[in-house]
């Protein structure tokens, strides 16, 4: 049975080659980088359109919340994600989190 049309997934691929993102993300911060990336990549996965905006209202305590860090932590993060480009560096300026890769890898869902 086809899946029902929606801009949100259930799932998504957990690949477990040892990446480059999560070797500096845990080398950087932990435990932190790599559940953070994990938790945010969770979060666009159940996001309309795969998008986080962060200018909505209560949008970075949940995020905060959602990955388990702190506000400074999370910032450090996502400026070392944007930086290596996991996630848009320009969307990320305008407070949007898209991550163009995990989206093409989603592909088969749809």
């Amino acid at each position: 049975m086809p899946r029902a049309k929606s801009d949100t997934v259930e799932y998504f691929p957990h690949f477990v080659d040892d990446s480059r993102t999560i070797f500096i993300l845990e080398s950087e911060y932990g435990n932190d980088g790599y559940v953070f990336w994990f938790k945010l990549l969770e979060l666009l996965a159940c996001s309309d359109g795969h998008y986080y905006d962060m200018n909505k209202p209560g949008a970075l305590r949940y995020l905060y919340a959602k990955t388990r860090v702190d506000a400074d932590r999370a910032v450090k993060i996502l400026d070392t994600l944007a930086d290596m480009q996991k996630i848009d560096p320009e969307l990320y300026r305008a407070k949007i989190i898209w991550c163009q890769k995990f989206v093409d890898n989603l592909g088969p869902l749809y």
